[in-house]
Protein backbone atom coordinates (compact mmCIF):
# COMPACT_ATOMS: atom_id res chain seq x y z
CA UNK A 1 0.00 0.00 0.00
CA UNK A 2 2.89 2.37 0.76
CA UNK A 3 4.34 1.61 -2.68
CA UNK A 4 1.00 2.39 -4.31
CA UNK A 5 0.53 5.63 -2.37
CA UNK A 6 4.02 6.91 -3.19
CA UNK A 7 3.73 5.94 -6.86
CA UNK A 8 0.28 7.55 -7.10
CA UNK A 9 1.53 10.83 -5.63
CA UNK A 10 4.47 10.89 -8.06
CA UNK A 11 2.14 10.23 -11.00
CA UNK A 12 -0.19 13.03 -9.90
CA UNK A 13 2.74 15.45 -9.82
CA UNK A 14 3.83 14.38 -13.32
CA UNK A 15 0.26 14.63 -14.63
CA UNK A 16 -0.06 18.18 -13.37
CA UNK A 17 3.37 19.31 -14.64
CA UNK A 18 3.13 18.61 -18.36
CA UNK A 19 0.49 19.28 -20.99
CA UNK A 20 -1.47 16.58 -22.77
CA UNK A 21 0.20 14.60 -25.56
CA UNK A 22 -1.25 14.06 -29.05
CA UNK A 23 -3.19 10.92 -28.16
CA UNK A 24 -4.35 12.15 -24.76
CA UNK A 25 -5.85 15.40 -25.97
CA UNK A 26 -7.51 13.46 -28.80
CA UNK A 27 -9.10 11.07 -26.27
CA UNK A 28 -10.28 14.12 -24.35
CA UNK A 29 -12.32 14.89 -27.48
CA UNK A 30 -13.82 11.39 -27.23
CA UNK A 31 -15.20 12.39 -23.84
CA UNK A 32 -16.92 15.45 -25.26
CA UNK A 33 -19.15 13.33 -27.51
CA UNK A 34 -19.74 9.90 -26.00
CA UNK A 35 -20.30 7.02 -28.40
CA UNK A 36 -20.36 3.21 -28.29
CA UNK A 37 -17.18 3.17 -30.36
CA UNK A 38 -14.75 5.59 -31.93
CA UNK A 39 -12.76 5.58 -35.15
CA UNK A 40 -9.59 4.30 -33.44
CA UNK A 41 -10.73 2.45 -30.31
CA UNK A 42 -13.63 1.13 -28.23
CA UNK A 43 -15.31 3.63 -25.91
CA UNK A 44 -13.91 3.03 -22.42
CA UNK A 45 -11.17 5.69 -22.50
CA UNK A 46 -13.70 8.38 -23.45
CA UNK A 47 -16.10 7.26 -20.75
CA UNK A 48 -13.29 7.24 -18.18
CA UNK A 49 -12.23 10.81 -18.99
CA UNK A 50 -15.85 11.93 -18.78
CA UNK A 51 -16.09 10.28 -15.34
CA UNK A 52 -12.84 11.54 -13.80
CA UNK A 53 -13.45 15.12 -14.94
CA UNK A 54 -16.95 15.01 -13.41
CA UNK A 55 -18.71 15.44 -16.75
CA UNK A 56 -15.83 17.63 -18.02
CA UNK A 57 -16.31 20.14 -15.18
CA UNK A 58 -12.71 19.76 -13.91
CA UNK A 59 -11.12 20.02 -17.35
CA UNK A 60 -7.49 20.08 -16.24
CA UNK A 61 -4.66 17.74 -17.25
CA UNK A 62 -4.58 16.12 -13.80
CA UNK A 63 -8.27 15.21 -13.85
CA UNK A 64 -8.17 14.12 -17.49
CA UNK A 65 -5.31 11.78 -16.58
CA UNK A 66 -6.66 10.71 -13.21
CA UNK A 67 -8.34 7.63 -14.71
CA UNK A 68 -4.91 6.39 -15.77
CA UNK A 69 -3.43 7.13 -12.34
CA UNK A 70 -6.26 5.32 -10.53
CA UNK A 71 -6.03 2.42 -12.99
CA UNK A 72 -2.31 2.04 -12.28
CA UNK A 73 -2.96 1.90 -8.53
CA UNK A 74 -5.67 -0.76 -8.95
CA UNK A 75 -3.55 -2.76 -11.39
CA UNK A 76 -0.60 -2.72 -8.98
CA UNK A 77 -2.83 -4.05 -6.20
CA UNK A 78 -4.26 -6.78 -8.45
CA UNK A 79 -0.79 -7.89 -9.51
CA UNK A 80 0.14 -8.12 -5.83
CA UNK A 81 -2.85 -10.40 -5.26
CA UNK A 82 -1.87 -12.48 -8.30
CA UNK A 83 1.68 -12.96 -7.05
CA UNK A 84 0.38 -13.79 -3.60
CA UNK A 85 -1.82 -16.53 -5.07
CA UNK A 86 0.99 -17.93 -7.18
CA UNK A 87 3.58 -18.18 -4.40
CA UNK A 88 3.37 -15.90 -1.37
CA UNK A 89 2.86 -12.29 -0.28
CA UNK A 90 6.49 -11.44 -0.93
CA UNK A 91 6.16 -12.56 -4.55
CA UNK A 92 3.05 -10.37 -4.77
CA UNK A 93 4.98 -7.40 -3.44
CA UNK A 94 7.76 -8.04 -5.96
CA UNK A 95 5.20 -8.16 -8.79
CA UNK A 96 3.85 -4.79 -7.65
CA UNK A 97 7.38 -3.36 -7.40
CA UNK A 98 8.36 -4.66 -10.84
CA UNK A 99 5.24 -3.22 -12.48
CA UNK A 100 5.83 0.11 -10.76
CA UNK A 101 9.41 0.18 -12.02
CA UNK A 102 8.36 -0.17 -15.66
CA UNK A 103 7.91 2.89 -17.83
CA UNK A 104 4.86 1.28 -19.42
CA UNK A 105 3.16 0.60 -16.08
CA UNK A 106 4.06 3.86 -14.33
CA UNK A 107 4.05 6.36 -17.22
CA UNK A 108 2.65 5.11 -20.55
CA UNK A 109 -0.47 3.47 -19.08
CA UNK A 110 -0.13 4.73 -15.51
CA UNK A 111 0.08 8.51 -15.98
CA UNK A 112 -0.90 9.24 -19.58
CA UNK A 113 -4.56 8.58 -20.32
CA UNK A 114 -4.70 5.88 -23.00
CA UNK A 115 -7.01 2.92 -23.74
CA UNK A 116 -4.27 0.81 -22.13
CA UNK A 117 -4.94 2.47 -18.76
CA UNK A 118 -8.33 0.87 -17.95
CA UNK A 119 -7.41 -2.19 -20.02
CA UNK A 120 -4.61 -2.99 -17.57
CA UNK A 121 -7.12 -3.21 -14.72
CA UNK A 122 -9.20 -5.72 -16.67
CA UNK A 123 -6.12 -7.67 -17.78
CA UNK A 124 -4.76 -8.00 -14.24
CA UNK A 125 -8.20 -8.92 -12.88
CA UNK A 126 -8.55 -11.58 -15.58
CA UNK A 127 -5.17 -13.07 -14.68
CA UNK A 128 -6.24 -13.14 -11.02
CA UNK A 129 -9.26 -15.24 -11.98
CA UNK A 130 -7.32 -17.49 -14.36
CA UNK A 131 -4.68 -18.25 -11.73
CA UNK A 132 -7.43 -19.76 -9.57
CA UNK A 133 -9.17 -21.46 -12.48
CA UNK A 134 -5.94 -23.14 -13.61
CA UNK A 135 -4.94 -24.31 -10.12
CA UNK A 136 -5.02 -28.05 -10.63
CA UNK A 137 -7.23 -29.60 -13.30
CA UNK A 138 -10.39 -30.00 -11.25
CA UNK A 139 -13.67 -28.40 -12.30
CA UNK A 140 -15.98 -27.26 -9.49
CA UNK A 141 -18.74 -24.75 -8.78
CA UNK A 142 -16.38 -22.03 -7.53
CA UNK A 143 -14.23 -22.25 -10.65
CA UNK A 144 -17.31 -22.16 -12.85
CA UNK A 145 -18.37 -18.88 -11.23
CA UNK A 146 -14.90 -17.51 -11.85
CA UNK A 147 -15.08 -18.53 -15.51
CA UNK A 148 -18.28 -16.48 -15.79
CA UNK A 149 -16.55 -13.56 -14.06
CA UNK A 150 -13.68 -13.97 -16.52
CA UNK A 151 -16.16 -13.46 -19.35
CA UNK A 152 -17.42 -10.24 -17.76
CA UNK A 153 -13.92 -8.89 -17.10
CA UNK A 154 -12.82 -9.70 -20.66
CA UNK A 155 -15.96 -8.00 -21.99
CA UNK A 156 -15.05 -4.85 -20.08
CA UNK A 157 -11.47 -5.16 -21.30
CA UNK A 158 -12.67 -5.44 -24.91
CA UNK A 159 -14.48 -2.13 -24.39
CA UNK A 160 -11.04 -0.69 -23.59
CA UNK A 161 -8.98 -2.25 -26.36
CA UNK A 162 -9.37 -5.17 -28.74
CA UNK A 163 -6.04 -6.63 -27.55
CA UNK A 164 -7.94 -8.08 -24.56
CA UNK A 165 -9.12 -10.83 -26.91
CA UNK A 166 -5.66 -12.37 -26.50
CA UNK A 167 -6.66 -13.34 -22.95
CA UNK A 168 -9.37 -15.56 -24.40
CA UNK A 169 -6.88 -16.92 -26.92
CA UNK A 170 -4.41 -17.75 -24.15
CA UNK A 171 -7.10 -19.36 -21.99
CA UNK A 172 -8.40 -21.50 -24.86
CA UNK A 173 -4.90 -22.58 -25.88
CA UNK A 174 -4.26 -23.66 -22.29
CA UNK A 175 -7.54 -25.63 -22.18
CA UNK A 176 -6.95 -27.31 -25.55
CA UNK A 177 -3.44 -28.45 -24.70
CA UNK A 178 -3.65 -29.13 -20.96
CA UNK A 179 -7.20 -29.22 -19.57
CA UNK A 180 -9.74 -30.33 -22.19
CA UNK A 181 -12.43 -31.26 -19.69
CA UNK A 182 -13.39 -27.57 -19.53
CA UNK A 183 -14.37 -27.81 -23.21
CA UNK A 184 -17.29 -30.01 -22.14
CA UNK A 185 -18.60 -27.40 -19.69
CA UNK A 186 -21.46 -25.15 -20.93
CA UNK A 187 -20.28 -22.43 -18.55
CA UNK A 188 -17.20 -21.87 -20.74
CA UNK A 189 -19.36 -21.04 -23.75
CA UNK A 190 -21.71 -18.91 -21.64
CA UNK A 191 -18.66 -16.93 -20.54
CA UNK A 192 -17.65 -16.38 -24.17
CA UNK A 193 -21.17 -15.21 -25.01
CA UNK A 194 -21.05 -12.74 -22.10
CA UNK A 195 -17.83 -11.26 -23.49
CA UNK A 196 -19.43 -10.92 -26.93
CA UNK A 197 -22.53 -9.28 -25.45
CA UNK A 198 -20.37 -6.65 -23.75
CA UNK A 199 -18.55 -6.08 -27.03
CA UNK A 200 -21.67 -6.13 -29.21
CA UNK A 201 -22.23 -2.32 -29.20
CA UNK A 202 -18.75 -1.90 -30.72
CA UNK A 203 -19.58 -4.48 -33.38
CA UNK A 204 -22.90 -2.81 -34.17
CA UNK A 205 -21.25 0.61 -34.43
CA UNK A 206 -18.80 -0.79 -36.95
CA UNK A 207 -21.60 -2.43 -38.91
CA UNK A 208 -23.36 0.93 -39.06
CA UNK A 209 -20.11 2.62 -40.13
CA UNK A 210 -18.90 0.05 -42.68
CA UNK A 211 -16.31 -1.48 -40.30
CA UNK A 212 -14.19 1.65 -40.53
CA UNK A 213 -12.24 0.85 -37.33
CA UNK A 214 -11.16 -2.58 -38.49
CA UNK A 215 -10.35 -1.48 -42.01
CA UNK A 216 -8.07 1.21 -40.59
CA UNK A 217 -6.28 -1.08 -38.12
CA UNK A 218 -6.03 -3.98 -40.57
CA UNK A 219 -4.04 -1.73 -42.89
CA UNK A 220 -1.64 -1.00 -40.03
CA UNK A 221 -0.88 -4.69 -39.41
CA UNK A 222 -1.26 -6.19 -42.90
CA UNK A 223 2.22 -7.63 -43.46
CA UNK A 224 1.39 -8.71 -47.02
CA UNK A 225 1.55 -5.06 -48.08
CA UNK A 226 4.91 -4.33 -46.43
CA UNK A 227 8.49 -5.18 -47.30
CA UNK A 228 10.98 -6.59 -44.81
CA UNK A 229 12.04 -3.66 -42.62
CA UNK A 230 14.82 -4.25 -40.13
CA UNK A 231 14.58 -0.66 -38.85
CA UNK A 232 10.97 -1.07 -37.73
CA UNK A 233 11.90 -4.31 -35.95
CA UNK A 234 14.86 -2.74 -34.15
CA UNK A 235 12.75 0.27 -33.14
CA UNK A 236 10.04 -2.03 -31.79
CA UNK A 237 12.52 -4.26 -29.97
CA UNK A 238 14.29 -1.26 -28.46
CA UNK A 239 10.95 0.15 -27.37
CA UNK A 240 10.11 -3.13 -25.60
CA UNK A 241 13.34 -3.00 -23.63
CA UNK A 242 12.91 0.68 -22.76
CA UNK A 243 9.21 0.51 -21.84
CA UNK A 244 9.77 -2.45 -19.54
CA UNK A 245 12.96 -1.00 -18.07
CA UNK A 246 16.31 -2.28 -19.40
CA UNK A 247 17.23 -3.70 -15.99
CA UNK A 248 13.95 -5.55 -15.54
CA UNK A 249 13.76 -6.75 -19.13
CA UNK A 250 16.87 -8.88 -18.61
CA UNK A 251 15.21 -10.63 -15.65
CA UNK A 252 11.94 -11.06 -17.57
CA UNK A 253 13.89 -13.01 -20.20
CA UNK A 254 15.63 -15.01 -17.46
CA UNK A 255 12.28 -15.78 -15.81
CA UNK A 256 10.72 -16.97 -19.08
CA UNK A 257 13.69 -19.28 -19.66
CA UNK A 258 13.37 -20.57 -16.09
CA UNK A 259 9.65 -21.14 -16.68
CA UNK A 260 10.33 -23.27 -19.75
CA UNK A 261 12.89 -25.24 -17.73
CA UNK A 262 10.29 -25.66 -14.96
CA UNK A 263 12.59 -23.98 -12.42
CA UNK A 264 10.07 -21.57 -10.86
CA UNK A 265 8.14 -22.14 -7.60
CA UNK A 266 4.82 -22.08 -9.48
CA UNK A 267 2.35 -24.81 -10.34
CA UNK A 268 2.97 -26.10 -13.85
CA UNK A 269 -0.63 -25.40 -14.91
CA UNK A 270 -0.48 -21.78 -13.73
CA UNK A 271 2.92 -21.24 -15.35
CA UNK A 272 1.66 -22.58 -18.68
CA UNK A 273 -1.45 -20.42 -18.55
CA UNK A 274 0.55 -17.25 -17.86
CA UNK A 275 2.83 -18.01 -20.81
CA UNK A 276 -0.15 -18.64 -23.08
CA UNK A 277 -1.69 -15.30 -22.03
CA UNK A 278 1.55 -13.43 -22.69
CA UNK A 279 3.60 -14.83 -25.54
CA UNK A 280 1.07 -14.93 -28.45
CA UNK A 281 0.55 -11.14 -28.47
CA UNK A 282 4.29 -10.47 -28.10
CA UNK A 283 5.17 -12.93 -30.87
CA UNK A 284 2.50 -11.59 -33.23
CA UNK A 285 3.57 -7.95 -32.72
CA UNK A 286 7.22 -8.92 -33.21
CA UNK A 287 6.44 -10.66 -36.52
CA UNK A 288 4.44 -7.65 -37.73
CA UNK A 289 7.32 -5.33 -36.76
CA UNK A 290 9.50 -7.10 -39.32
CA UNK A 291 7.33 -5.55 -42.03
CA UNK A 292 5.37 -2.67 -40.50
CA UNK A 293 5.89 0.01 -37.87
CA UNK A 294 4.53 -1.29 -34.58
CA UNK A 295 4.11 0.86 -31.47
CA UNK A 296 5.97 -0.76 -28.54
CA UNK A 297 3.08 -0.25 -26.10
CA UNK A 298 0.82 -2.57 -28.11
CA UNK A 299 2.31 -5.53 -26.25
CA UNK A 300 2.26 -3.79 -22.86
CA UNK A 301 -0.54 -5.83 -21.22
CA UNK A 302 0.99 -9.11 -22.37
CA UNK A 303 3.99 -8.53 -20.11
CA UNK A 304 1.75 -8.73 -17.02
CA UNK A 305 1.97 -12.52 -16.93
CA UNK A 306 5.72 -12.37 -17.45
CA UNK A 307 6.04 -9.86 -14.60
CA UNK A 308 4.34 -12.39 -12.32
CA UNK A 309 6.77 -15.09 -13.42
CA UNK A 310 9.65 -12.66 -12.84
CA UNK A 311 8.37 -11.95 -9.32
CA UNK A 312 8.35 -15.70 -8.65
CA UNK A 313 11.88 -15.86 -10.05
CA UNK A 314 13.04 -13.23 -7.54
CA UNK A 315 11.15 -14.88 -4.67
CA UNK A 316 12.96 -18.12 -5.48
CA UNK A 317 16.27 -16.26 -5.32
CA UNK A 318 15.28 -14.98 -1.88
CA UNK A 319 14.81 -18.52 -0.61
CA UNK A 320 18.10 -19.58 -2.17
CA UNK A 321 20.20 -16.64 -0.91
CA UNK A 322 18.35 -16.04 2.38
CA UNK A 323 17.99 -12.26 2.11
CA UNK A 324 14.85 -11.90 4.28
CA UNK A 325 15.98 -8.53 5.65
CA UNK A 326 16.05 -6.94 2.22
CA UNK A 327 12.86 -5.11 1.37
CA UNK A 328 13.60 -5.32 -2.34
CA UNK A 329 16.28 -7.15 -4.36
CA UNK A 330 19.13 -4.97 -5.60
CA UNK A 331 18.12 -5.13 -9.29
CA UNK A 332 14.64 -3.81 -8.48
CA UNK A 333 16.12 -0.96 -6.45
CA UNK A 334 18.29 -0.01 -9.41
CA UNK A 335 15.32 -0.40 -11.78
CA UNK A 336 13.18 1.96 -9.70
CA UNK A 337 16.10 4.38 -9.44
CA UNK A 338 16.41 4.31 -13.24
CA UNK A 339 12.69 5.01 -13.53
CA UNK A 340 13.07 8.01 -11.20
CA UNK A 341 15.90 9.34 -13.38
CA UNK A 342 13.82 8.88 -16.55
CA UNK A 343 10.79 10.61 -14.98
CA UNK A 344 12.81 13.54 -13.64
CA UNK A 345 14.75 13.91 -16.86
CA UNK A 346 11.58 13.67 -18.94
CA UNK A 347 9.70 16.35 -17.02
CA UNK A 348 12.72 18.68 -17.10
CA UNK A 349 13.29 18.00 -20.79
CA UNK A 350 9.69 18.79 -21.74
CA UNK A 351 9.41 21.95 -19.68
CA UNK A 352 12.90 23.44 -19.60
CA UNK A 353 15.04 22.22 -22.48
CA UNK A 354 16.26 25.41 -24.19
CA UNK A 355 14.87 25.46 -27.72
CA UNK A 356 14.14 22.28 -29.63
CA UNK A 357 15.51 18.78 -30.06
CA UNK A 358 14.20 18.79 -33.64
CA UNK A 359 15.04 20.35 -36.95
CA UNK A 360 15.99 24.03 -37.23
CA UNK A 361 14.97 24.93 -40.77
CA UNK A 362 12.49 27.81 -40.52
CA UNK A 363 9.63 26.09 -42.39
CA UNK A 364 9.83 22.92 -40.28
CA UNK A 365 11.40 24.29 -37.11
CA UNK A 366 11.06 21.75 -34.29
CA UNK A 367 10.01 18.83 -36.50
CA UNK A 368 10.91 15.53 -34.85
CA UNK A 369 10.89 16.95 -31.32
CA UNK A 370 8.44 14.71 -29.43
CA UNK A 371 8.64 16.94 -26.34
CA UNK A 372 6.83 19.74 -28.19
CA UNK A 373 3.69 17.57 -28.24
CA UNK A 374 3.45 18.25 -24.49
CA UNK A 375 4.72 21.81 -24.32
CA UNK A 376 3.54 25.32 -25.02
CA UNK A 377 -0.02 24.72 -26.22
CA UNK A 378 -1.56 26.44 -23.22
CA UNK A 379 0.23 29.70 -24.05
CA UNK A 380 -0.75 29.86 -27.72
CA UNK A 381 -4.32 31.00 -27.04
CA UNK A 382 -3.20 34.43 -25.79
CA UNK A 383 -1.30 35.15 -29.00
CA UNK A 384 -4.11 33.80 -31.19
CA UNK A 385 -6.66 35.92 -29.31
CA UNK A 386 -4.66 39.07 -30.05
CA UNK A 387 -4.55 38.18 -33.75
CA UNK A 388 -8.28 37.38 -33.87
CA UNK A 389 -9.28 40.55 -32.00
CA UNK A 390 -7.10 42.69 -34.30
CA UNK A 391 -8.54 41.02 -37.42
CA UNK A 392 -12.12 41.63 -36.27
CA UNK A 393 -11.36 45.23 -35.32
CA UNK A 394 -9.80 45.91 -38.72
CA UNK A 395 -12.49 44.06 -40.63
CA UNK A 396 -10.03 41.53 -42.00
CA UNK A 397 -11.92 38.46 -40.74
CA UNK A 398 -15.48 37.75 -39.73
CA UNK A 399 -16.28 37.46 -36.03
CA UNK A 400 -17.62 33.92 -36.40
CA UNK A 401 -14.57 32.61 -38.30
CA UNK A 402 -13.93 28.97 -37.42
CA UNK A 403 -10.64 27.10 -36.97
CA UNK A 404 -9.91 24.37 -39.51
CA UNK A 405 -7.37 21.58 -39.98
CA UNK A 406 -6.88 18.54 -42.20
CA UNK A 407 -5.30 16.25 -39.54
CA UNK A 408 -6.53 15.00 -36.18
CA UNK A 409 -3.20 16.10 -34.78
CA UNK A 410 -2.36 18.82 -34.05
CA UNK A 411 -6.05 19.72 -34.41
CA UNK A 412 -6.91 18.10 -31.05
CA UNK A 413 -4.35 20.32 -29.31
CA UNK A 414 -5.63 23.42 -31.09
CA UNK A 415 -9.20 22.41 -30.29
CA UNK A 416 -8.60 21.92 -26.56
CA UNK A 417 -5.99 24.57 -25.79
CA UNK A 418 -7.01 27.32 -28.22
CA UNK A 419 -10.48 26.97 -29.75
CA UNK A 420 -12.36 25.97 -26.60
CA UNK A 421 -10.96 28.78 -24.39
CA UNK A 422 -11.62 31.31 -27.18
CA UNK A 423 -15.08 29.82 -27.85
CA UNK A 424 -14.22 29.17 -31.48
CA UNK A 425 -15.84 26.47 -33.57
CA UNK A 426 -13.53 23.80 -35.03
CA UNK A 427 -14.05 21.99 -38.32
CA UNK A 428 -11.87 19.19 -39.70
CA UNK A 429 -11.65 19.16 -43.49
CA UNK A 430 -10.05 16.08 -45.00
CA UNK A 431 -10.17 12.34 -45.56
CA UNK A 432 -11.50 10.20 -42.68
CA UNK A 433 -8.14 8.43 -42.42
CA UNK A 434 -6.59 11.85 -41.73
CA UNK A 435 -9.17 13.44 -39.46
CA UNK A 436 -10.20 10.20 -37.68
CA UNK A 437 -12.91 10.79 -35.05
CA UNK A 438 -13.39 14.37 -36.21
CA UNK A 439 -15.45 12.97 -39.09
CA UNK A 440 -18.11 12.28 -36.42
CA UNK A 441 -17.31 15.29 -34.24
CA UNK A 442 -17.99 17.49 -37.27
CA UNK A 443 -21.62 16.36 -37.26
CA UNK A 444 -22.04 17.70 -33.70
CA UNK A 445 -20.63 21.13 -34.52
CA UNK A 446 -21.13 24.04 -36.87
CA UNK A 447 -20.73 23.14 -40.53
CA UNK A 448 -18.90 25.39 -42.97
CA UNK A 449 -21.21 27.53 -45.13
CA UNK A 450 -20.65 29.43 -48.36
CA UNK A 451 -18.64 32.60 -47.67
CA UNK A 452 -17.40 31.59 -44.19
CA UNK A 453 -13.93 32.63 -43.01
CA UNK A 454 -11.51 30.35 -41.19
CA UNK A 455 -8.21 30.30 -39.36
CA UNK A 456 -5.71 27.51 -39.87
CA UNK A 457 -3.19 27.21 -37.04
CA UNK A 458 -0.08 25.34 -38.18
CA UNK A 459 2.86 24.59 -35.84
CA UNK A 460 6.15 24.47 -37.73
CA UNK A 461 6.86 20.98 -36.37
CA UNK A 462 3.71 19.78 -38.20
CA UNK A 463 4.09 21.93 -41.32
CA UNK A 464 1.59 21.69 -44.19
CA UNK A 465 1.24 23.58 -47.47
CA UNK A 466 -1.90 25.54 -46.61
CA UNK A 467 -2.29 27.03 -50.07
CA UNK A 468 -2.07 23.61 -51.72
CA UNK A 469 -4.48 22.01 -49.25
CA UNK A 470 -7.11 24.78 -49.10
CA UNK A 471 -6.48 26.81 -52.27
CA UNK A 472 -9.61 25.45 -53.98
CA UNK A 473 -11.79 25.78 -50.87
CA UNK A 474 -11.30 29.51 -50.16
CA UNK A 475 -11.23 32.43 -52.57
CA UNK A 476 -8.55 34.32 -50.59
CA UNK A 477 -5.67 33.06 -48.42
CA UNK A 478 -3.84 35.81 -46.58
CA UNK A 479 -0.19 35.51 -45.51
CA UNK A 480 0.12 33.99 -42.04
CA UNK A 481 0.73 35.79 -38.81
CA UNK A 482 3.75 34.20 -37.14
CA UNK A 483 4.03 33.47 -33.43
CA UNK A 484 7.51 32.71 -32.10
CA UNK A 485 7.27 30.18 -29.30
CA UNK A 486 10.19 29.90 -26.90
CA UNK A 487 11.21 27.38 -24.29
CA UNK A 488 13.60 28.45 -21.56
CA UNK A 489 14.26 31.66 -23.47
CA UNK A 490 15.20 29.94 -26.76
CA UNK A 491 13.06 29.56 -29.90
CA UNK A 492 11.51 26.09 -30.04
CA UNK A 493 9.00 26.46 -32.93
CA UNK A 494 6.88 28.83 -34.95
CA UNK A 495 3.10 28.92 -34.94
CA UNK A 496 1.65 30.05 -38.28
CA UNK A 497 -1.84 31.53 -38.09
CA UNK A 498 -3.28 31.54 -41.60
CA UNK A 499 -6.39 33.57 -42.51
CA UNK A 500 -8.65 31.98 -45.13
CA UNK A 501 -11.57 34.01 -46.53
CA UNK A 502 -14.79 33.14 -48.35
CA UNK A 503 -15.31 29.39 -48.16
CA UNK A 504 -16.44 27.85 -51.42
CA UNK A 505 -18.96 25.00 -51.15
CA UNK A 506 -18.71 22.29 -53.75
Amino acid sequence: MLLIVIATLVRCIIAGCIELGNDEVYYRMYAQYLQWNYFDHPPMVGWLVRFTTINLFFDHELFIRFGAIASAAITTWLLFLCGQKLTNAYAGYLAAAIYTATIYGSIIAGTFILPDSPQMVCWAAALYLLIDISKYTTVNRIKKRKVLLFGIVCGLGMLCKIHTSFLWLGFLLYLIFYNRQWLKEPVLYCSGIITLLFFYPVIQWNIDNHFVTYLYHSNRVNVSEGDFNINSFLTFAGGQVFYYNPIIFFFIVAAVIAAFKDELPVLSSQKKLLLFCSLPLIIMATVISLFKDVLPHWTGPAYSGLILLTACYFSKEKERNNFEKKLMPGPLLFANALLAVVITGGVLLVNFFPGTLGKRDAAIFGEGDFTLDMYGWNTIKKNVKKIVDTDIKNGVMKKDAVIISNKWFPLSHVDFYVAMPLEKDVVAIGDTNDIHQYAWINTKRKMMQQGDDAYCIVPSNYEIDVKAVYGKSFSVILPPQIIEQKRNGTLCRYIYVWRLKNFITK
